[in-house]
């Protein structure tokens, strides 16, 4: 193979990896659905690490299923003005509301129904207990 050849096919690989990776990077925090919310990966020491307010939406029976992230707020999300009245006095000026459901699913649901409604940036965990768990965590029985 001549010298241009190679030196094409090595970075145009390069290249190639670079553009996977910043996909990569792009698919994990994504702003879907209006302002203030964000789609991502995170694993509970980040979520912990960014000091946001961590709010457990499911039901009492899934918290006792499977268990829960230690110091998780637990309110069951069951429309934006009632969930709002719960756990807003509890979250401070410019802290991130920080959602988590079984999936991601219902946290994706939850935040969109919140949008506008507090000026809080809103973080829907991407995957939800199930990737937590699958990854290693280790949650905390229901008290």
């Amino acid at each position: 193979m001549n010298p241009t050849k190679r030196r094409f096919l090595v970075y145009g690989g390069a290249a190639v990896v670079a553009l996977g990776f910043g996909l990569l990077r792009a698919s994990q925090t994504r702003a879907v659905g209006g302002e203030g919310i964000e789609h991502k990966i995170m694993t509970v020491a980040e979520m912990q690490a960014e000091g946001g307010l961590i709010v457990d939406i499911r039901t009492p029976e899934e918290w006792a299923d499977t268990g829960v992230i230690e110091g998780a707020e637990l309110v069951t999300f069951e429309g934006a003005d009632s969930f709002l009245a719960e756990v807003g006095p509890k979250l401070s000026e410019g802290q991130d509301l920080i959602l988590i459901c079984r999936s991601g699913n219902r946290t994706a649901r939850a935040a969109q129904a919140l949008a506008g409604k507090l000026p809080n940036r809103i973080v829907s965990i991407d995957g939800g207990m199930k990737a937590q768990i699958a990854s290693g965590y280790r949650p905390v029985a229901v008290n």
